[in-house]
């Protein structure tokens, strides 16, 4: 009994010690930085560093950046950079230098990061002034210890607010590809950048992105901020959003039925903050059509009345979205904040 069990013993040791022996360690890149201009494309990741690396920044983090003439050598180098594999399984964020949109079209370049090895897809998509080179290798946990969960509490933290467009990796391809509505990438610096379909960008304002976010569903609320007051808005249900004709061109139609709440200690406000929406919505559909970004998705209403993609095509929207005419209107009613 007791051989048998010495046996079996020698036998568990000799798999664990051979399951040991398989283990590869791997980088967890953190955030994607990419660049592109006219000597090539640089590729840029934070990571924790498990390797013992003593070039390794304080805190456990390590960054790796590498340049090639394209994309797939730049992939190339990046990976022969690294100590052991590198796995983006637990990417938080790509980060595109503005100056990248200028030399590669953004769906190509959205693709080739949705190509990378084992990709997380929900991961923020945002665009950054200057390169995502330095912005990256300037990421550092303000909060706690890891990187990764200080990004979650931020992200969390913009998306309550509402500032930031939530736009994944995913979401920015799927809207790129699809020829009927155009994404809204982060800004890093607040707000968003807001793409049309060549790929072209424009810079959104916070106040903008949070109007935008209660419009699409994206958001609960948004601030209101009129003659010296602010106010919280929020939809009683889901905005309208409609084309009409006006002899043979479209009419961009918008009515939201809001609630504004304003505060406890104040009296019920004289006319005006509806106003005061009905005028931002406005500005806000002015900005994206002189961008040539239907952020609103009404292209997505557009093209029910085509019979088949031929005549979507040949409709020419891109043109008729920029300069149709808009109307917005304000179904409102008031409500004073409730005390906690």
């Amino acid at each position: 009994m007791k051989k048998t069990l010495c046996l079996l013993l020698c036998l568990s040791l000799c798999v664990l010690s051979g399951c040991a022996g398989r283990i590869e360690l791997t980088l967890m890149a953190v955030c994607l930085g990419v660049d592109a201009d006219a000597a090539g494309v640089t590729l840029t990741v934070k990571s924790p560093d498990y390797t013992g690396d003593p070039q390794a920044e304080q805190g456990g983090y390590t960054t790796l950046s590498a340049t090639g003439p394209d994309w797939e050598r730049a992939v190339t180098a990046l990976m022969e950079s690294a100590p052991v594999p590198l796995h983006f399984g637990q990417l938080r964020e790509v980060v595109i230098g503005e100056a990248a949109l200028r030399y590669l079209p953004a769906e190509e370049l959205l693709r080739h990061i949705d190509q990378l090895p084992s990709i997380r897809s929900h991961a923020l998509s945002a665009v950054c002034p200057g390169t995502a080179r330095d912005w990256v290798d300037a990421q550092k946990p303000v909060i706690g210890k890891r990187l990764s969960k200080y990004l979650d509490i931020f992200l969390q933290h913009q998306e309550t607010l509402g500032t930031l467009p939530a736009t994944s990796l995913a979401a920015a391809l799927r809207d790129l590809c699809g020829p009927w509505r155009d994404p809204v990438l982060a800004w890093t610096e607040g707000g968003g950048y807001a793409l049309n379909a060549q790929g072209q960008g424009t810079l959104l304002s916070p106040e903008e992105v949070q109007l935008l976010r209660l419009i699409t569903g994206e958001s609960q609320s948004c601030r209101l901020a009129h003659d010296g007051r602010y106010y919280t808005v929020s939809l009683r249900h889901g905005a309208e959003r409609r084309i009409e004709k006006s002899g043979e061109a479209p009419v961009l139609v918008l009515r939201l039925p809001v609630l504004i709440r304003y505060s406890v200690y104040e009296n019920p406000p004289a006319p005006g903050p509806e106003e005061a929406l009905r005028a931002a919505a406005e500005a806000l559909l002015a900005h994206l059509q002189a961008a040539g970004c239907d952020a609103l998705g009404f292209g997505c209403i557009a093209v029910r009345d085509c019979g088949n993609l031929l005549q979507w095509l040949q409709s020419d929207w891109p043109e008729q979205y920029r300069s149709a005419a808009v109307r917005v209107g304000i179904d409102a009613a008031f409500r004073q904040q409730p005390t906690n």
